[in-house]
């Protein structure tokens, strides 16, 4: 372009004189699309009339139906007809005014021929050619939009090469372009991933030292601390700290450690955390989590929504949340805004709202669930199982069951799948061995998933003291933990082990073994489904049948109690339930009748009282026949140390005495801990303190 300025120039103080008609002349050869005579005259006249010589040469180049067309030598005659103007003479201001050229007609000549240069770069897709355009076109109205293009393609041409240095390239060359943030984001980011080795803390490492203002050094740091912390023990944790104290994450380390030692929640964990660690930093957290270690609380809700009170009542966690779990662990599970985590006594967020459902923490760990998937964390919200599976059963010997597709399998504590999901059932480890079942079949294996036993059985159930009860071909028998059959499945039944004692049955007749498989009693004895429930050789007896009568034996088969009852169970207290002619009485051990025969019903004697019946309605009677609960009620059942009782109403509760602590007014009734109660009533609930006889909370329309 210079070199066509210069030569524009050139002609300029060096063409002759010409007549003012010569150039009206090439005008009119131009008019006829005489480009040749046109360009003849202009070239010899722009010595003289520089203005409208190369406004007419700008038009023969501008114009594609001759053979000159350039544009760049447009661009240039147009331009030292624009400058021209400045010193342009009176005559030839005449000749312009005559032949219709102006500032305007000349800068709009101008303007085309910048559209077109920009039209031609367009084409092109190249940065260079567009930067050949901004240095060409200097000054052109399209300046602003060749340099936007200009960037644009420099920078997908960057993107091509795709490396650190190529951005870094672009953000030194064009520091004004809108890609230029983009760019330096990407430079930082490739320089940062070439830089480091996945999974090695040294790289990382030595990327912070060689670019210490990266803002990647964050994520560095971060990676270090993930590599560090790979189990997530208290021990890497700690180890953690002591090596990298200007981490970024020191502080999370803190409370990772605090949230794995304490994770039962108690006061005396907390106390000792603060003794092994001094060092702690949130020495405020250690004072205030002491004191609320020490306070229960209690579901509430209000309006709608729910929270928590303590013992005398107060309101602790404001009722802010759609619904909330008793604690566990130090930590309760909460919903809010249709989604789920866990929150602290203190009422802050202990595990944030990030998944559909959680449930309360077991032994350290809390299921989590999202679109149906559940996983496991940890007290510090760390994902220590993916969530990837149809479920999870609890850890039993370091093993948890999970289901996946349809299929089990097994993973550890840092949720590894160790026995992948091929499995078409998996039962809970157990003394070395879980029960697994493939094509329909049942077996079992070892912590590895080596068979210890084949699948071939229709049922197995887990060992116990080294045997199993296992069934094949519709009849059961018993295995030893290498497989061999030490009872053959030869019984029709064998009944669950208890007190050492199982029930066997063969052809009606039902006998007695030890776990080891020893027949203690052979089958001689008449089978009555009765009493395959029956706790066997309690006080050292066992109910059976012969003739139609029940009496006791003893486990070497000696009779204790004759049969000469319709039924009869075990002693405890010193008397045990007699039946004859249909109804129940008591006897001693020398099957001397104590209380006559007047029940409808009648169970053994449990801490001195026995829960007996007439026609629909029960109570209870201590040993000499006296009621301590009247036999008035449809059902009576212990609630650990009270008795808890219904008539055609509703619930009630009252002491072993019989004294009444709450009326038969109740809908349901709750022990939630050995002094609190949870009533509901009309479905409202509150919760009352059994010693000190008084509501500590409840909703309007508790009584």
């Amino acid at each position: 372009m210079r070199k066509q300025i210069m030569l524009f120039t050139f002609l300029i103080f060096t063409s002759i004189n010409l007549n003012a008609g010569k150039i009206e002349k090439g005008f009119e050869a131009l008019a006829r699309y005489d480009y040749f005579k046109a360009k003849e005259i202009f070239s010899q006249t722009v010595l003289k009339y520089p203005v409208l010589s190369c406004y007419g040469l700008a038009l023969i180049y501008t114009r594609t139906d001759n053979p000159f067309h350039d544009v760049n030598s447009a661009h240039a005659a147009i331009l030292i007809s624009n400058w021209s103007l400045i010193h342009c003479t009176e005559k030839e201001k005449l000749l312009m005014a005559k032949l219709s050229v102006s500032n305007a007609t000349i800068l709009f000549l101008k303007q085309h021929i910048d559209t077109l240069g920009f039209n031609i770069a367009d084409k092109k897709v190249s940065s260079i050619i567009w930067n050949d355009y901004l240095e060409v076109f200097c000054g052109s109205v399209l300046e602003k939009k060749a340099i936007e293009n200009r960037n644009e393609v420099a920078y997908s041409e960057t993107k091509l090469i795709g490396t650190w240095q190529a951005y870094k390239n672009f953000s030194l060359l064009y520091p004004a372009a809108i890609q230029f943030a983009s760019a330096m984001g990407m430079y930082e980011r490739l320089l940062y991933e070439t830089s480091i080795q996945v999974g090695s803390i040294s790289s990382f490492e030595k990327f912070i030292v060689q670019h210490p203002s990266s803002p990647f050094c964050s994520k560095a740091e971060d990676e270090i601390f993930n590599l560090f912390v790979a189990d997530h023990t208290v021990v890497e944790y700690h180890n953690f700290i002591l090596k990298y104290p200007k981490n970024r994450n020191v502080d999370s380390a803190w409370k990772s450690i605090y949230a794995l030692y304490t994770t039962d929640g108690k006061s005396t964990t907390i106390a000792q955390f603060w003794i092994d660690y001094p060092d702690f930093p949130f020495k405020e957290t250690i004072t205030e989590d002491l004191q609320l270690s020490m306070a229960t609380f209690y579901p509430i809700q209000i309006n709608e929504k729910w929270g928590f009170v303590d013992e005398q009542g107060k309101i602790r966690i404001p009722c802010e949340f759609e619904w909330v779990d008793f604690f566990s662990e130090g930590i309760a599970a909460a919903g809010r805004n249709d989604k789920s985590g866990f929150i602290g006594k203190n009422g802050k967020v202990a595990i944030s709202f990030n998944y559909d459902e959680v449930e309360s923490f077991n032994k350290g760990l809390a299921q989590v669930k999202i679109n149906n998937k559940v996983g496991l964390i940890d007290h510090t919200g760390h994902l220590l199982v993916p969530i990837m599976y149809d479920a999870i059963s609890e850890f039993f010997s370091a093993r948890a069951v999970v289901i996946r597709d349809g299929k089990y399998g097994y993973i550890d504590r840092y949720g590894s799948e160790v026995i992948p999901c091929e499995l078409d059932m998996a039962g809970d480890f157990s003394n070395g061995s879980a029960v697994i079942a493939v094509d329909s079949l049942y077996g079992f294996i070892d912590y590895a998933g080596n068979f210890l036993v084949r699948c071939e059985y229709s049922w197995v159930e887990s060992f116990e003291n080294g045997f199993a009860r296992v069934e094949k071909n519709g009849k059961f028998g018993l295995i030893s933990a290498t497989g061999k059959q030490v009872l053959p499945c030869v019984y029709s039944l064998l009944s669950p082990f208890k007190n050492g004692f199982a029930m066997i049955v063969q052809n009606d007749k039902c006998g007695f073994i030890r776990p080891d498989g020893k027949i203690i009693i052979p089958c001689k004895y008449e089978f009555d489904k009765n009493l395959e429930g029956e706790t066997f050789f309690i006080g050292g007896m066992v109910r059976v049948k012969n003739n139609g009568k029940c009496g006791l034996i003893d486990s070497s088969g000696k009779i204790i109690i004759p049969f000469e009852f319709d039924d009869v169970l075990s002693f405890k207290n010193g008397l045990a339930p007699v039946k004859k002619n249909g109804k129940w009485g008591f006897i001693d051990s020398k099957n001397k009748l104590i209380l006559p025969y007047r029940y409808d019903g009648a169970s053994s004697f449990i801490n001195g009282m026995s829960r007996v019946r007439l026609a629909d309605l029960t109570g209870m009677i201590d040993k000499k026949g006296k009621e301590i609960i009247p036999i008035q009620f449809q059902h009576i059942t212990y609630l650990s140390d009270y008795i808890l009782v219904n008539d055609e109403r509703a619930f009630g509760l009252l002491d072993k005495k019989g004294n009444w602590l709450l009326p038969c007014m109740y809908s349901k009734i709750e022990l939630v801990d050995s002094t609190i109660l949870r009533v509901e009533i009309n479905n409202k609930f509150g919760y009352y303190n059994i010693i000190s006889c008084e509501f500590i909370w409840k909703e309007n329309g508790v009584n």
